[in-house]
């Protein structure tokens, strides 16, 4: 496995002290809703309760995954109950050797949704399920095919299809150094959601200056990058609804 590139410091810490300036109460409020989606995560897809989860069950947790939240019902249909809850078990109980092994048999049987999509998803499953074992690796965090997502920022240097891996195993290395830094600066919390969180703030500010830049007459329809984090990462709240 090739050596990771290493991430710009101050590009890490310039990024950690707009977030930051969001505010205290912005930052613990989004830790506390992305820590209850892995609660609820944990709690559903343990072994003893999966095999009995229902569609009701089912549609609540695909409503807090981004690129299932509107597709969802298409989902569960086209899938089916029994064949989506046989899925999740095997992506997350079965003897797969790797991490593409295990997500591209989720991919298989996922009805309802492209490729890109349902690897997101299977991603989200894995990493909220297990916080502590698995990194989220989604095409907003890093997509090789495109050379895009949020990474691409913590790096001066234009992004090559091989920069951030193209494997987990190589990912996983980037995203550990991204953790590794931001505890340097100071982020006491424990373990990876933090890193959710500093990662979506980084796309979700690309997508707002974007929209600044690019389409001004349409800026009221777009939602500010907090708001837009959050929808990415599934904790979007009652009164951001209405600008989503």
């Amino acid at each position: 496995m090739k050596k990771p590139v290493v991430l710009d410091d101050f590009l890490v810490r310039d990024y950690l002290i707009k977030i930051l300036g969001e505010g205290e109460e912005f930052v613990q409020e989004f830790y506390k809703d992305l820590l209850a989606k892995s609660l609820l995560f944990q709690q559903a897809f343990s072994k003893e309760r999966l095999p009995s989860l229902t569609e009701e069950d089912l549609d609540l947790i695909l409503e807090k995954i981004f690129p299932a939240r509107r597709r969802r019902q298409k989902i569960i249909q086209e899938t089916g109950i029994e064949r989506l809850k046989r899925a999740i078990s095997d992506l997350l109980y079965g003897k797969a050797q790797s991490w593409e092994e295990r997500v591209e048999k989720f991919v298989r049987e996922i009805r309802g949704v492209d490729r890109k999509f349902a690897r997101d998803i299977a991603s989200e499953i894995l990493h909220f399920t297990f916080p502590e074992e698995y990194v989220l690796w989604t095409s907003w965090i890093w997509d090789p095919e495109s050379e895009s997502g949020a990474v691409v920022f913590l790096k001066e240097e234009p992004p090559k299809r091989s920069m951030y891996g193209e494997t987990y195993e190589e990912f996983e290395l980037i995203y550990k150094q991204v953790q590794e830094k931001l505890i340097d600066f100071g982020i006491k919390v424990k373990g990876y959601l933090f890193v959710d969180i500093f990662l979506a703030m980084i796309y979700a500010t690309y997508v707002d200056y974007m929209t600044l830049s690019t389409m001004h007459s349409a800026k009221g329809f777009f939602p500010p990058a907090g708001v837009m984090a959050r929808r990415l990462l599934g904790v979007i709240r009652k009164e951001d609804l209405l600008e989503v």
